[in-house]
């Protein structure tokens, strides 16, 4: 029972900080529009220039990550080869070595 409570306390406190979250990113939006209605043509054109660049950027490290779990996942499983392999090549000496037995 105290469990359950617990638990329903907790997504209280993160639906609550979620809430919080959401009306700090509304006000600093609301910020945002107000500084650029006095802003120049020119400056929002650099504004905008920046922002893209951002994106980009960001693009481009989600793209060298994926590339690294690439590499990383085909070791791993060059690695699950390799090992099952070993493994088979141990069952088929035994299997070897059982029959020479017999």
């Amino acid at each position: 029972m105290r469990e359950s409570m617990m638990m329903k306390g907790g997504m209280m406190e993160g639906g609550m900080m979620r809430e919080m979250m959401m009306k700090k990113m509304m006000k600093k939006e609301m910020m945002i529009k107000e500084l650029m209605e006095h802003l120049s043509e020119e400056d929002k054109k650099k504004l905008a220039v920046m922002k893209i660049d951002m994106a980009i950027s960001m693009e481009e490290q989600k793209m060298e990550m994926m590339k690294d779990k690439k590499k990383m996942l085909a070791a791993k499983m060059e690695m699950k080869s390799s090992m099952m392999e070993q493994k088979l090549e141990m069952m088929k000496a035994v299997k070897d070595m059982l029959k020479s037995k017999m």
